[in-house]
């Protein structure tokens, strides 16, 4: 057992509550000096309306506050708050938990203002709540349920991989003063903050949304599930209107999607790709067509840089059933399938874009999101986009051309990595790398931190046996050289995400029902906290009335852990 564990056996209790509960926590102040920059001369001032400036750094820059799914428009996902810090963490305790009555897999980061707590439940047998909680107690302001429809419920059975119906929802993107929301009927709905009504309501062009939105210069950009050419669109903020949509494989007439016939890995030339080119280019003609269904789903939340108004997703691998198993690979580069494209907000063309894994036909795809920092290297500054992979190697590229700055040695290695310790994970079929957790960027330690998963057999079919090497890891990976600090490996494969914080630690949940606290510089594990169902949320943190709080999503994860949940917990020290 970990040293600093505790159980909580009351917490197994409460999950069969009917309904939303709460146990309310009293505030408590920080000790002298330990609280980070933060808004804490005002703990209980309400927020106004949420602008531009609010969400550009967000919670780095008001604590009071977690305002868009990776905290900021850099989804650093870093809080420069200390009052849970290495020295005390062993003593961190439930201070609320909320329940929301919908069972599945729990995957949203809460979204906090203040008092104001924005969740959003999977879409589970045919049902999804948007939920505005107290950031301070957890008792339930309002709530919003909306009814499924057959044709989204349909869109989770066609990935033959996954569940049937399985249906995450990543969370919220707030603006002005409103709360945006994709839903699992495939539609953006902007809803008032203050009261939960609906103000507008519109379709995309997904069946079914799983990623949080972001809003910046007026927009609102959502990245889309289930879309055959992989795709993001934006929409008026104000009213709804389609701005733009991007497609993440490009039609013939915009370039295609064959690319240069990439023999070698980009960042390791000595890795070759294993293409049989000849093949490829003598069946052009006869798969001509199969961009048009070609993959490359980008359905997480894009990471934003309005001063070079570019926002940066990433892309997914091509379709599952395009290659081995159980069918024969596209021709190509199948360019932009697992790529990370800078996308001009303004009209929603395309900047720039890297593949780092051109021609995927062993499925190490995963769209987790970009992080952006400035990097000190060489004596200079430079801003960067950081990018993990399926094949366990982060890539850093220039945030301006996209060119590649470093790419790290393996966090993840396995048997059978391709190019040694310091190589990629290329296996067919399997998962040994980031999929979609999203990572974190610690302005204190200068490192990336990342969940990761090992799963033998991955993409077969959701109804044969896959193989039995199931395990996870956290890594901790320096941008500066690419050389893997530490790792942290879990029994299972983790599918959360991770928050790193100016109090030394590192956050992360695991798919076997534990919360866990590292210590970002060593990597040990300093505490842990048994929730009752698999933490496959990214978690957060935030302060109000001067005291600090982590918290996260727990219900489990329909493909890696048959304990379902609904809760919401929210951690403090005891007073």
């Amino acid at each position: 057992m970990s040293r600093g564990t505790s159980t909580a056996p009351w917490l197994a209790m409460g999950l069969m509550l009917f309904g939303i509960t709460a146990c309310g926590g009293a505030s408590q102040s920080p000790a002298p000096g330990s609280a980070g920059p933060s808004a804490a001369a005002q703990p209980d001032e309400a927020v106004g309306a949420v602008t531009d400036a609010m969400l550009q750094d967000g919670h780095r820059a008001r604590p009071s506050t977690w305002p868009t799914y990776g905290g900021d428009w850099g989804q650093t996902r870093y809080s420069p708050l200390t009052e849970i810090r290495r020295e005390n963490v062993t003593r961190l305790r439930p201070a609320w938990i909320a329940q929301t009555g919908v069972v599945g897999s729990f995957e949203s980061t809460p979204i906090v203002l203040g008092h104001e707590m924005y969740v959003t439940t999977p879409g589970e047998s045919g049902v999804q709540r948007v939920i505005r909680l107290d950031s301070a107690t957890g008792e339930v302001v309002w709530q919003v349920t909306i009814a499924g429809e057959a044709a989204s419920e349909q869109a989770a059975t066609e990935d033959l991989h996954l569940p049937t119906h399985f249906g995450p929802n990543r969370g919220v993107a707030v603006y002005g003063d409103r709360v945006y929301t994709g839903t699992l009927n495939g539609r953006l709905r902007a809803l008032e903050r203050s009261t939960g009504r609906t103000v507008f309501e519109v379709k995309t062009l997904s069946p079914r949304l799983t990623g949080a939105p972001v809003a910046v210069q007026g927009h609102i950009i959502e990245g889309l599930s289930f879309v055959d050419r992989g795709a993001v669109q934006a929409f008026d903020a104000d009213t709804g209107a389609l701005a733009w949509t991007w497609y993440a494989i490009p039609a013939p007439e915009d370039g295609g999607w064959w690319g240069e016939w990439i023999e070698t890995l980009p960042g390791r030339p000595e890795i070759s790709l294993d293409r049989d080119i000849p093949w490829e280019k003598a069946n052009q003609a006869r798969l001509a067509d199969g961009w048009k269904t070609g993959g490359a789903s980008a359905p997480m939340t894009p990471t934003v840089d309005a001063e070079r108004g570019l926002a940066y997703v990433s892309t997914g691998g091509p379709d599952p059933t395009a290659f081995p198993p159980p069918s024969e690979p596209h021709p190509g580069d199948m360019r932009w399938t697992n790529s990370v494209c800078a996308i001009r907000i303004a009209d929603g063309t395309t900047a720039w874009c890297y593949q780092f894994l051109p021609h995927d036909i062993w499925g190490a795809s995963g769209p987790t999101p970009p992080i952006r920092f400035a990097l000190e290297r060489d004596g200079r500054v430079q801003q960067v986009v950081g990018k993990f992979t399926g094949m366990g190697n982060l890539y850093v590229l220039d945030a301006d051309t996209g060119a590649l700055v470093t790419r790290s040695d393996n966090y993840m290695p396995v048997e059978g990595t391709v190019g040694g310790a310091a190589g990629s994970n290329l296996i067919r079929g399997g998962v040994a790398g980031t999929i979609w957790s999203p990572g974190a960027y610690s302005v204190q330690t200068g490192l990336l931190y990342s969940v990761n998963q090992r799963i033998e057999g991955y993409f077969l079919p959701r109804d044969e046996a896959r193989g039995k090497e199931r395990f996870g890891n956290v890594a901790a990976v320096s941008p500066q050289t690419g050389k893997v600090i530490w790792t942290h490996k879990t029994d299972q494969p983790l599918a959360g995400g991770v928050l790193a914080t100016a109090g030394g630690l590192v956050f992360a949940g695991r798919t076997s029902g534990w919360f866990d606290a590292y210590d970002a510089a060593t990597g040990d594990r300093l505490w842990s906290f048994r929730t009752g169902a698999g933490c496959n949320s990214a978690p957060m943190t935030y302060q109000v009335a001067g005291r600090q709080y982590v918290a996260l999503s727990c219900g489990g994860h329909g493909s890696l852990d048959p304990q379902g949940g609904d809760t919401v917990v929210a951690f403090a020290l005891p007073e």
